[in-house]
């Protein structure tokens, strides 16, 4: 099962399946499960807390949920770096598609392909855990089952999408699904059905140490470094975070926080700084989503808008 040829007849007939259409559209699912998404949908709902109609949740839900993201971009680095298998042939090289215009081809050609170890998938991971987070607390009384079944379609797509992409093998994002289930169901249960974010931080930073074990890379200190400051702040201002934003100007500011320390994380990726830039620049980058609900609090008070 886990030879180079771990490729399946399922998923050969997946690929074969393949149109340019059909490319291009599961090229752009696949992005409900990247990192950069599951960021948003995590850091969204965490500031926005219930002020968001009908999805809102109470900020320890939402932290809870980027927690899962944390925790998920730690231990996919982990697992991918323990078993070392790679992707199927031809995955680091974009589908030949005249039609899509040649300022967008750089983006598709990012989006749809895929370099580094392929075992596990961690798209099908990172949708399972945080899709399935997210729906575990947002669920409510007859509407549970409605976001669970959301959470499984996204997982569903997500996972197809990386074998008709030709990015992964059709095990590589079953097992993926599988270690997600298993984490999730662990996590929740660890942190209070999701009601206490920090126990998730910690575990987050302790698999992010894990990595660093492995080998120190960009990935692995910027993993241990976003869970740690994550962690470290919230410590800070638990206890002083509102559970529920009191207007919209504190949503709105908290909301500047959070385009900054994401600013930074992005400045941090594309430069690939040094690794110790790397594990204080990301602290402080999580570290400032982390309290970007209770600044948002601090500056529209300060501005007489409280």
């Amino acid at each position: 099962m886990f030879s180079d040829g771990r490729g399946t007849e399922i998923g050969e007939a997946l690929r074969g399946l393949e149109q340019d259409p059909v490319i291009v559209l599961f090229a752009l699912l696949t992005q409900l499960s990247d990192v950069w998404f599951l960021f948003l949908l995590g850091g969204v709902h965490y500031i926005a807390g219930d002020e968001l109609p009908q999805w809102g949740l109470e900020r320890r839900h939402g932290l809870f949920v980027l927690g899962l993201l944390l925790t998920y971009v730690a231990l996919i680095g982990v697992l991918k770096q323990f078993f070392m298998l790679p992707r199927p042939p031809g995955a680091g090289t974009p589908p030949d598609i005249q039609w899509v215009p040649s300022v967008l081809r750089g983006v598709f050609a990012n989006i749809s392909t895929a370099d580094g170890y392929g075992f596990p998938s961690g798209h099908a991971l990172g949708s399972t855990l945080v899709w399935g987070g997210f729906a575990l607390v947002v669920g409510k009384d007859e509407r549970s089952r409605l976001w669970l079944a959301l959470a499984s379609a996204v997982i569903v797509i997500v996972s197809l999408a990386r074998v008709i992409l030709g990015v992964h093998y059709i095990i590589d994002v079953v097992v993926g699904t599988v270690i997600g289930l298993v984490v999730l169901g662990v996590l929740y249960e660890v942190a209070d059905r999701g009601t206490a974010p920090g126990r998730v931080l910690v575990v987050a930073a302790g698999i992010g140490v894990l990595g660093l074990l492995q080998g120190f890379t960009f990935e692995s200190v910027a993993a241990v470094g976003s869970a740690v400051g994550a962690w470290l702040v919230w410590r800070a201002v638990a206890d002083s975070t509102p559970a529920h934003p009191s207007n919209r100007r504190e949503v709105v500011a908290g909301f500047a926080v959070f385009g900054l320390a994401g600013g930074l994380f992005v400045l941090l990726y594309s430069l690939e700084s040094s690794l110790l830039v790397t594990f204080f620049g990301t602290a402080i980058a999580v570290g400032g989503v982390v309290g970007a609900p209770l600044a948002g609090t601090q500056l529209v008070e300060q501005s007489g808008g409280g």
